[in-house]
């Protein structure tokens, strides 16, 4: 099953002096998610946006805010970030053993819940997951380091994963190193939703955006 595509775009690596004027270019390009990393320092070693970020993202666009929490123990942080307004919320697999529970109590309060993959993490282990939640998050890159290349080993996952999901309603999506070239592949590889952070907000934002979506029409 192809869902539709989605560009998600990480204002981790946005310009925050201008981050209105950057967020207004996004939804003047009808971008449809807002990327938004959530980093504690001990599961990543960056330390990046949390609940009281998300609240202010959430009066300065309408875009639908796709929050990923890079945190230990997720459950502990879950209230604050429902609170807040994420309208997606996915945690990584490898930061609990909570996971069911985790997304019981994101899809009780309305929002579409997801679990993140590590590139080294087999697939197997959320099978038993895959009717509780609504998107996977495969890392294409080791989370939370900058200056990484895409992990071109990740393609064949992404179609198993693909296949796992079979005709259920649940959106794969691919973060890190995501740019015209790296969208295709995993594209054609099964993913539908692309997360894009210094590719899209280096240079002209619109243009950028616009060559993604050349790259998937292609």
């Amino acid at each position: 099953m192809r869902r539709e595509y989605k560009i998600s775009p990480s204002v981790f690596a946005a310009d925050l002096g201008s981050l209105k004027i950057q967020l207004a270019e996004l939804e003047n390009s009808h971008i449809e998610l807002l990327h938004v990393d959530v980093m504690d320092g001990h599961f990543v070693e960056r330390i990046a946006f949390g609940a009281d970020h998300i609240r202010a993202l959430k009066k300065m666009t309408k875009l639908p805010l796709d929050v990923h929490l890079m945190v230990q123990n997720p459950e502990v942080h879950l209230d604050a970030i429902i609170a807040a307004g994420a309208d997606i919320i996915t945690f990584h697999q490898e930061a609990t053993t909570r996971h069911l529970s985790c997304l019981q109590k994101i899809r009780k309060a309305g929002i579409k819940a997801g679990i993140v993959l590590n590139p080294g993490t087999c697939e197997d282990s959320i099978k038993y997951l895959l009717d509780d939640i609504d998107m996977i998050l495969l890392m294409t890159v080791n989370p939370g380091e900058g200056g990484q290349h895409f992990l071109t080993s990740v393609l064949e996952k992404i179609k198993r994963v693909h296949n796992l999901i079979g005709n259920r309603a649940i959106d794969l999506e691919v973060d890190g190193s995501i740019d015209n070239k790296t969208i295709k592949l995993c594209h054609e590889a099964g993913a539908n939703v692309y997360v894009s952070g210094g590719y899209l907000f280096n240079g002209n934002i619109s243009e950028n955006i616009a060559s993604l979506r050349q790259a998937l029409a292609k």
